[in-house]
């Protein structure tokens, strides 16, 4: 059935935000969203769960994060599932769907998302952003790194900072990796606030290290001075 409950799962970046988006716009369904992570309890979003699932007009109420809600938050919700409107579909996106309360689990269908291959990114690029070099792309990433989180914070680099996605290309031929630097140079408190500012302007990995070893490259020049 139409409105029956969707639990969506998934690693980060398989590409569960496209298919929600998509999904809404295949059954002609205006989409609203909760941001279960940032509002744990539901404090904020209670009143507008209880408005949405009464609507009459087809909808679609996507949970982001749903597994992070709290026990009561998710009893709550529970009650919403038993009495939603039928033009109205639930889209409980999360993680991992065993933090779920087993009633809620009872009264979703499950759907899975595997981690994308470089066929699906490069569908997606040449459907949503035929601007973006993919190759280029594609030599940058390794097969264990693909999702479509990174080839967006790829594509960002590469059309708006072209000198930093160079840089951050040359990096990685020296054999720098995203991933296993992070935690070192976070553990300095001045790199960790341009990380904060990084995240918030762009939300990008390889703009923060690629910033960040450009620094401590300048530093190891100075002190060689």
């Amino acid at each position: 059935m139409v409105h029956t409950p969707i639990i969506l799962t998934g690693p980060p970046g398989c590409g569960k935000s496209y298919w929600i988006q998509k999904h809404a716009q295949q059954l002609n369904k205006q989409l609203f969203v909760c941001p279960c992570r940032k509002d744990r309890t539901l404090r904020d979003g209670r009143q507008k769960l209880h408005i949405w699932a009464r609507r009459t007009e087809p909808a679609m109420l996507w949970l982001e994060g749903a597994d992070d809600l709290t026990p009561e938050a998710q009893a709550f919700l529970r009650r919403i599932l038993e009495t939603h409107a039928s033009d109205v579909l639930f889209i409980l996106e999360c993680r991992d769907a065993g933090r779920l309360q087993e009633p809620i689990r009872s009264r979703c269908t499950i759907k899975k998302m595997m981690p994308p291959t470089w066929s699906d990114l490069e569908s997606y690029l040449i459907s949503s952003i035929p601007s973006a070099q993919h190759q280029e792309i594609r030599d940058y990433l390794h097969p264990n790194e693909y999702s479509y989180r990174r080839i967006k914070q790829c594509v960002l680099l590469q059309q708006q900072y072209p000198d930093m996605w160079r840089r951050t290309i040359e990096h990685r031929k020296q054999g720098y990796h995203p991933e296993l630097l992070t935690t070192s140079l976070l553990s300095n408190e001045s790199v960790l606030k341009d990380y904060g500012d990084c995240i918030e302007l762009s939300g990008s990995l390889w703009a923060f290290l690629g910033s960040a070893l450009d620094k401590v490259h300048t530093t190891t020049m100075k002190q060689e001075e």
